[in-house]
């Protein structure tokens, strides 16, 4: 029988997957995987504590950042759209 996986599972998986991307990947500047790195360990922090301390904003905020400045990598943009299945109120 399969385990059931919470949401919050499967936003850290995806954001790990992200995370993996940004640093392996040659086509990406330097400058933009300095400036995405530390939003994307802030959004994995926050976004599980603003389900329940309502301060879902920040992490819109953090969300359209990270959407913007990797909109160019279609893995990326990818995979941060699924985070909309987990989190749906982004």
């Amino acid at each position: 029988m399969s385990e059931e996986r919470s949401d919050e599972y499967f936003v850290g998986r995806l954001v790990g997957r992200i995370r993996l991307l940004i640093a392996t990947s040659d086509d990406i500047p330097v400058d933009v995987k300095l400036q995405t790195q530390p939003m994307l360990k802030e959004f994995e922090r926050d976004v599980g504590v603003a389900e329940e301390e309502g301060d879902r904003d920040r992490v819109r905020g953090q969300y359209a950042f990270l959407c913007r400045e990797l909109a160019d990598y279609p893995d990326l943009e990818a995979l941060l759209s699924a985070l909309r299945n987990f989190v749906p109120w982004l």
